[in-house]
């Protein structure tokens, strides 16, 4: 058995074991059972970590006429802006900023007509730049079905 289908046997079992002898050629350059073992349960607590991000937005209540991401869609913030990962397609998107704090007021509930009133006042956007990217940007994720109303 590889190193792949460790983890991922790992992450539907949740057993982080090492039963099966890997062949030589499938263990990564030099690895003990024990260091692969561990490697594998780090890997997964990882997943964990991010996956329990989700979770305030998961299990708060949805209000009416609020959005929030599709069942499929994580969220992650990275030093320069997010990411968003859509499962199925297995798609990643790379947010700049402003499409991160957009995805930001999503998840903790704006309603399509107070996103971009809310984001206006929490970046003093005088020019109205932010809201014809935010106004945009929110269609085109409505659009590709990443976000629900």
């Amino acid at each position: 058995m590889g190193y792949e289908s460790l983890i991922r046997r790992a992450w539907r079992t949740g057993d982080f074991s090492i039963k099966e002898l890997l062949r030589d050629d499938d263990a990564p350059a030099g690895m003990s059972r024990e260091e692969l073992r561990r490697k594998v349960k780090k890997e997964m607590e990882d997943i964990i970590a991010r996956e329990a991000g989700d979770a305030p937005a998961v299990l708060s209540a949805h209000k009416e006429g609020s959005m929030k991401l599709a069942p499929f869609v994580k969220f992650r913030e990275e030093k320069f802006g997010a990411v968003l990962f859509e499962t199925r397609s297995e798609k990643v998107y790379t947010l700049s900023p402003t499409g991160a704090a957009v995805v930001r007021e999503i998840v903790s509930g704006a309603d399509a007509g107070s996103l971009v009133s809310r984001l206006q006042k929490k970046y003093s956007d005088r020019s109205g730049k932010l809201a014809r990217e935010a106004e945009s940007f929110l269609a085109d994720l409505k659009k590709k079905g990443l976000v629900t109303e």
